[in-house]
Order: structure tokens, then C-alpha cells, then sequence
């Protein structure tokens, strides 16, 4: 893998190769941080080789015998490819239908696997968001992953030449994979053809650019919440900064942001929360902390609500 630093790569490679479990599991985790293998049943042997950058890794694993493995896929969605063998997987308690590609989302995801031969197609949620939003017009974007496999058979045979391609004639073959040029406008395609083939659904917890497509009540009572994020708001006041009564308030707030005024102000807190979090010194802030300035109270709640907007827990932020 090359070394970090001035003048180090904007891509990384490594291939590794064991027959310990417990190194295996090690070398899982470079990927994906919250991963653990159980047992295997017979000699164990593992092979594991990643090469990605600009958000997008690919990883293969070959494994020669049954184990059980189960992974938190933290700001990450993973497309999986089975090579060969036998694969059982879930994302949460979704069973996945490994026939053919398949996504987890971000949270946990289990397996059982016996010579498995397994590709993954790693795209980290913000590179995903972003590009989902350039193509709406949209800024501040979070995607929803509402399928997790393909949602026609053309476009399911469209991701896998994407994929073939991409991994066989780019990945695989150095002097291609470490030109920048060529990598990018591949791994953009990637993330293009992930989209098209597994639709995300574009939520916007901030603004959207264009303001005309709100009413100006509307417009004026979200520029009230996102002046007053650290107030102690009341429905009533953003009603009357906007001209509105509360009733027309909340049913237009419903109606073109899908969301109540008081949802709406916990996003826009959210994201002031998460901001401070990548800003801070985990060594002297907490969640806890942070959390409690943003006017979160119920820390179980917090951490909740952080992770489904975000597809990370808090933590993770503060120790990025």
C-alpha cells in the first residue's frame, strides 16, 4: 500500500494472504472498521486483495472454507459480485439474493460463506450523495438505499460489464489504475451505473439552491430556523417570522419539504452537530458534549437519528 503523505499516491493497493483467522479478520477491518470472523470449520485459508480511490474501492476476497462473518458498513455502500461458491448474506434482517448483485446498505450485514470467490464494489456514501445530487441540481443531499438488488434485468447486465470492465481492464492493470485520468473517469462511471442500477432515493436535510421551489412562507420560515439553530424555537414564533398560522405552517412544510417545521430544525441541528464533530479534538470533546450544545437531551435518541441521516454513529465522526 502506498505511504501516506506529501507526494504519496491518490490511490491505494495491497494484496494480502493468510491462513490465520484472526489476521484475516485484521485485514477485513482495513475496509470495513467493525468486522468479525467466526470460526471456520476446516483449514482456513484467505486472500483478500483491495485497490480503490476517489471513493470507490474494490475489494476481492477469496476464502477456501465455511465462515460466518458479520461487518458494520459504516458510511459505506457495498455491491457485491458472487465469483464462485456458496454466499448467504443479509444487510440488517434483509436476506439478500446473492444469484446476482446485490447491495448492502450502511449498518450491519452478516454472511455464511463456503469457497467463496467475492467481488465488492465499495462507493463511500458522501461520493455517492454528491453525485446523486449533481445530476438533481441539488446541494446538502443524503441518499436513501431503498433496493438492494438490481431494478431491471438490462440495467442488472449493464452493472456487471461496468464492473467486469472496470475491474479486469483498469483496476487490474497497474499502468492504467495509476493514472489518475483514466481511474477517475472509470470509478465516475462506477458510481453512475450504481445509481442507475440500485435508484437511491435524494433527501435534502439542508437547503435546496433554487428557492423557487418553495412559496415564499415557506422559504422565509426555513430561513428563520436555519438563522436560529441554537434558539430554543416554538412552533409559533417560526410561524408568525414567516406570516403564517401554525396549522398552515405545518401543513406547508409537509406538503414541500416533507418534513414538519420542529423536523426540520432537528436536521439543520444535526448538521451543526456533525460539523462541530469533524472539527473536533476527540481527545478533549465527546458526543455527549456536543450533543447537549445542539439541544439533544436524549443522547439514545441522538445517536439514532445521526446515524440514519448520516449513515455513520457520531463516534465515528469524532474520530475521523
Amino acid at each position: 500500500m502506498p505511504a501516506e503523505g506529501a507526494g504519496s499516491p491518490s490511490w491505494h493497493d495491497e494484496t494480502f494472504r493468510t491462513d490465520d483467522i484472526a489476521t484475516a479478520e485484521a485485514l477485513v477491518r482495513r475496509i470495513y472498521p467493525v468486522a468479525k470472523l467466526r470460526e471456520s470449520r476446516r483449514r482456513f485459508w484467505f486472500e483478500q486483495t483491495t485497490r480503490g480511490a476517489e471513493g470507490v474501492t474494490f475489494a476481492r476476497f477469496k476464502i477456501s472454507s465455511w465462515i460466518d462473518i458479520a461487518v458494520e458498513f459504516e458510511q459505506v455502500a457495498a455491491y457485491g459480485l458472487v465469483l464462485g461458491g456458496r454466499y448467504a448474506a443479509k444487510t440488517g434482517d434483509t436476506d439478500l439474493d446473492t444469484s446476482q448483485p446485490f447491495l448492502f446498505r450502511p449498518g450491519p450485514g452478516s454472511s455464511e460463506s463456503e469457497h467463496l470467490d467475492l467481488l465488492m464494489v465499495n462507493i463511500d456514501m458522501d461520493t455517492l450523495a454528491n453525485t446523486a445530487a449533481r445530476r438533481l441540481g441539488v446541494e446538502d443531499a443524503r441518499v436513501d438505499l431503498p433496493r438492494t438488488s438490481p431494478v431491471s434485468d438490462a440495467l442488472r447486465q449493464h452493472w456487471m460489464r461496468t464492473v467486469a470492465y472496470a475491474w479486469q481492464s483498469v483496476v487490474q492493470v497497474p499502468e492504467v489504475f495509476h493514472n489518475d485520468l483514466t481511474r477517475a473517469a472509470t470509478f465516475e462511471a462506477v458510481v453512475a451505473a450504481a445509481i442507475a442500477t440500485f435508484p437511491v432515493d435524494v433527501l435534502h436535510p439542508g437547503r435546496l439552491p433554487d428557492d423557487r421551489a418553495l412559496t415564499s412562507a415557506i422559504r422565509r420560515a426555513r430561513q428563520y430556523i436555519e438563522d436560529h439553530p441554537d434558539d430554543p424555537l416554538r412552533v409559533e414564533q417560526i410561524a408568525e417570522s414567516a406570516g403564517l398560522s401554525v396549522r398552515s405552517l405545518q401543513n406547508g412544510f409537509r406538503r414541500e419539504l416533507e418534513v414538519t417545521p420542529l423536523g426540520y430544525l432537528r436536521r439543520i441541528r444535526l448538521i451543526h452537530a456533525r460539523d462541530e464533530l469533524l472539527d473536533a479534538d476527540a481527545a478533549e470533546t465527546t458526543v455527549t458534549e456536543v450533543a447537549r450544545r445542539w439541544g439533544f437531551v436524549n443522547l439514545g435518541r441522538f445517536a439514532g437519528d445521526y446515524q440514519e441521516l448520516f449513515g455513520e454513529k457520531p463516534s465515528r465522526t469524532l474520530r475521523r
